[in-house]
């Protein structure tokens, strides 16, 4: 294929994604991604910051000009594996930020495994609360939808969430590539499907945090596997459950020992989810799941900016059957089931 056909393809797949994009209730859009996003030249090139991965989108899929936004602050989360009587493996994530819709959305690489993820979209479109895509130049921004992921799972059942720590930011110089936190997501959405994949997918980058924050991120599989990754002090540390049908939690204070944030911000989350699991023997099943997330929500007016902060949205990931319930903005009366394989469909 020559130069103008690639970029006839381009074009012709950037209008098909940009036409997939729907809306589903105020809380909540959906997108087909269409494009090649570029995922291994990307990390051949190194991703040490925002800019880098905005600058690289710029030139792969015509994301528009946008200026980092700094106010990355109230950022919590919690996460959680279980399982179901019938042995299927479950994993919970409340995303916890900036009241604003959320984002659904479908890849297919060429040379990567399929899968569904939740984006925020105040991460890549600044402005309204709620409607952020009527307009086609807001429209533009869904583009950068790959890199925007804050959880997810692929083809494979592999799963991954991601969690704020209120620590200094992580910035990994070993002479390794470098890798930003959403780029990481994406890497092991697309490249993963198992836990240990994705340990060592991490291990193999430096990680230079995205913003000025530290995070920290829950992995679960289709076997049974869950594992954590912390950065302290620029290294990389890995807990593992204990066992294969075990849980583990993870809300936003460092487990490692000799992490700086001990101060139990999200204990009450973590214990609430710990001793709800421990009761159950880890056994639950999608709808205790998503009603153990609705019980550990959070909705409080910031102290310094000028925003709500919310759970934008609660989901509990099937990785045996590829599947995402999802509940958004807090509305627990309305659930969607989104599965990998069915991109753009809504159950």
């Amino acid at each position: 294929m020559n130069e103008k056909e690639m970029k006839t393809l381009a074009g012709r797949q950037m209008a098909e994604t940009l036409g997939s994009i729907k809306q589903l209730d105020k809380n909540l859009w959906t997108i087909v991604y269409k494009n090649n996003y570029g995922l291994d030249k990307l990390l051949e090139k190194g991703c040490g910051n925002i800019m880098d991965a905005v600058l690289f989108l710029q030139k792969e899929v015509n994301f528009p000009a946008l200026a980092p936004n700094p106010e990355h602050s109230g950022f919590a989360c919690s996460t959680f594996n279980a399982r179901t009587a019938e042995g299927q493996y479950i994993f919970g994530r409340n995303f916890d930020y900036k009241e604003a819709p959320c984002m659904v959305c479908w890849t297919a690489p060429e040379k990567g495994y399929r899968s569904v993820a939740v984006i925020d979209t105040t991460f890549f479109i600044h402005g309204t609360k709620y409607h952020p895509l009527h307009k086609s130049d807001k429209k533009l921004h869904a583009m950068g939808a790959p890199y925007m992921a804050m959880d997810g799972i692929n083809e494979k059942g592999f799963c991954v969430g991601v969690l704020e720590i209120k620590s200094k930011a992580t910035k990994q110089n070993t002479g390794k590539k470098p890798i930003i936190t959403t780029v990481a997501i994406r890497a092991a959405l697309d490249k993963c499907e198992t836990v240990d994949e994705a340990i060592e997918l991490f291990s193999s980058y430096d990680m230079h945090d995205s913003i000025f924050i530290n995070y920290h991120y829950q992995f679960a599989d289709a076997y049974g596997s869950s594992a954590i990754i912390e950065y302290v002090d620029n290294k990389m540390y890995v807990i593992k459950q204990e066992k294969k049908n075990g849980c583990l939690a993870l809300t936003n204070y460092f487990l490692t020992p000799g992490g700086d944030n001990h101060d139990g911000r999200g204990m009450d989350r973590y214990e609430h989810i710990t001793k709800t699991l421990e009761a159950k023997d880890g056994i639950i099943t999608e709808d205790e799941a998503m009603k153990l997330l609705s019980e550990v929500t959070l909705n409080y007016q910031h102290k310094i900016f000028k925003h709500q902060v919310i759970t934008l949205w609660s989901a509990v990931y099937n990785c045996n059957e590829k599947s995402m319930l999802l509940c958004a903005g807090m509305n627990y009366d309305k659930k969607y089931k989104f599965f990998v394989d069915k991109p753009g469909e809504v159950f």
